[in-house]
């Protein structure tokens, strides 16, 4: 046999699988990359749309190839829960109701509107089984009313919910305490805004405690993923699973992809508003945490807001809303937009942090924690 022959096939053969090898490798090596920049599937329309509105595609892409850009039904789910629970009442929650009035936990009309009345008596009704206190109407706990039903004390005295609705939590003592060392801490920058804006610090001070317990806790979510995800769940079929117990009529449907739309449009914009801040800003997008519709900061900013209202307030030349002073001055800057004015009356305040945030106990709570910040700064009280 020629052994010449047979040493130049085995070196051809080994150079064939070497080529091989090495093919393999980068293949594995492009497919892994590929699938490490592979865009959320639900997410994939949300780029396009941005890329046609003028931002970088390869920006884009990267943004949202990373682990953290996963969608999330749970904005548009809890928005559109809300909506029709206000427009129809849910069914969960007029079971609920149902089943504590049989009980005699629950003396107010069955109408699927998670009330205060109705969230009393759920809370009454989970203390007295022994659960820790949760006002919300859930599957567990209509199974846990079937299981375990409970009944109400005979002489149950039903509270009076004629006063005005207040947000109880920010005017315990702890976040009350909270709000006096902030005040404390920041005389100065508090001051700078009143002469400015002649905002009075007890009322920039309120707000925040409301908001973000001055700053302590600016959510859990990132504000990118949640309007993202917002704007892809203007596809109804995104979020179907939300409303699997209401098994809403065709013309509730209809309205739900109606209302679903019409959010996910306010979310788009507030998307690209939040996208053109951190490139103001240069900040990474994924490293803004905001509430659950995207607001950030330490004033809880909408995007859209922060471009037009976030001032610098240190006079550093930039206008971050994660830096005290920057988000007092630019508080008194969007309260002073919306109406504010030195020496107005309360009903006129109430409007303007009515236009701040549409509901009346989060202006309740503001006005209350106002006063008591008033009365502790007129006595001394206030400490670091």
């Amino acid at each position: 046999m020629d052994t010449a022959w047979m040493a130049r096939l085995r070196t051809r053969w080994y150079g064939y699988a070497m080529s091989a090898a090495l093919v393999a490798v980068f293949l594995g090596a492009a497919l892994a990359a590929l699938a490490a920049s592979t865009v959320d599937p639900a997410f994939e329309p949300v780029v396009r749309r941005l890329v046609a509105d003028g931002f970088s595609e390869s920006r884009l892409r990267r943004l949202y190839s990373r682990a953290e850009m996963a969608f999330s039904q749970n904005a548009m789910a809890d928005k559109l829960t809300s909506l029709y629970m206000r427009k129809y009442g849910l069914r969960i929650v007029a079971d609920t109701q149902n089943r504590l009035s049989a009980l005699g936990w629950y003396p107010g009309p069955v109408d699927g509107r998670l009330d205060r009345m109705t969230k009393w008596a759920i809370k009454s009704y989970q203390t007295a089984v022994g659960l820790p206190p949760n006002p919300a109407a859930s599957e567990s706990l209509l199974e846990e009313l079937a299981r375990n039903p409970v009944r109400a004390p005979e002489n149950i005295a039903y509270p009076d919910f004629s006063a005005r609705e207040v947000h109880d939590i920010v005017l315990t003592p702890q976040r009350l305490g909270e709000a006096r060392e902030f005040y404390a801490r920041n005389r100065e920058a508090l001051s700078r805004v009143r002469q400015r804006y002649g905002v009075p610090e007890e009322y920039l001070v309120a707000l925040l405690a409301v908001e973000t317990r001055v700053g302590l806790y600016l959510g859990d979510r990132v504000a990118v993923v949640n309007l993202s995800s917002l704007v892809a769940a203007e596809d109804l079929k995104r979020i179907e699973s939300a409303f699997a117990y209401e098994k809403p009529s065709p013309d509730r449907r209809a309205w739900l992809e109606k209302k679903a739309l019409q959010k996910g449009e306010w979310a788009y914009g507030e998307l690209k508003a939040l996208l053109r801040y951190a490139d103001a800003q240069n900040m990474d997008p994924l490293s803004i945490p905001g509430s659950i519709y995207g607001a950030i900061g330490i004033c809880q900013f909408m995007p859209s807001n922060a471009l037009k209202y976030a001032v610098d307030g240190d006079g550093d030349g930039k206008a971050d809303l994660f830096d005290v002073a920057d988000a007092l001055m630019s508080l008194g800057n969007i309260l002073r937009a919306m109406g504010w004015k030195t020496g107005m009356s309360d009903e006129a305040m109430r409007k303007v942090f009515y236009a701040y945030n549409h509901s009346r106990v989060y202006v309740n709570t503001i006005m209350d924690a106002a006063a008591r910040l008033r009365e502790d700064a007129a006595s001394g009280r206030l400490t670091p």
